[in-house]
């Protein structure tokens, strides 16, 4: 079996990452089963801080977040994480006018003049790519991911979709992001 290539320390899961297709469409999304209600967001301490200056901004789109004590709470396994509260789904997520299921976060950072890819949770701005926490650290897929609309499976792929490498792009940067397309076709060959 092939060595998985490595960037910065992570090992790039292309057997995985070459099967998807992330199509991102907020008229798709149900709140009552989607990214944003499935899964714990975890944050590191400087995304708290980043998080905690843009909850203002947020509060125009998802105005009952004026107030709410505890938006993020310690998790057990150290940093924090969003806390759903009794919705069980995440408190930043609310619907357009045009009936879209969308981020607060992402829309405040946008009205900021800010990267919403940059300014969200890496996990959030990431899926559906996660990035594992054993070491070494694996990027790879959310073991549910095709159970969602906005992920299709891709059969014997030659290299990365489009999509995943933006992805990797808007969290990473350009220079990883083309260092994964690279190493990937040379794996995939």
């Amino acid at each position: 079996m092939k060595k998985l290539p490595r960037i910065k320390a992570i090992v790039i899961d292309v057997p995985a990452l070459s099967e998807l297709r992330h199509e991102a469409d907020p008229g798709e999304c149900s709140k009552s089963d989607c990214c944003c209600s499935r899964y714990e967001v975890a944050i590191e301490e400087p995304e708290l801080d980043r998080l905690r200056r843009l909850v203002p901004l947020a509060e125009r789109y998802r105005p009952d977040l004026a107030g709410r004590e505890e938006l993020f709470r310690p998790s057990r396994r150290g940093g924090f994480v969003i806390d759903k509260g009794e919705e069980r789904r995440c408190p930043f997520l609310y619907d357009s006018p045009q009936g879209h299921t969308l981020c607060a976060i992402h829309s405040a950072a946008l009205d900021a003049g800010q990267d919403p890819f940059r300014a969200k949770p890496r996990t959030c701005a990431l899926w559906p790519l996660t990035l594992t926490t054993e070491t070494p650290r694996r990027l790879t897929i959310a073991g549910d991911a095709f159970e969602f609309p906005c992920n299709r499976r891709r059969r014997a792929a030659r290299e990365l979709d489009p999509s995943v490498l933006d992805l990797m792009r808007r969290v990473f940067g350009r220079p990883f992001a083309d260092d994964a397309a690279a190493r990937s076709l040379a794996w995939l060959r």
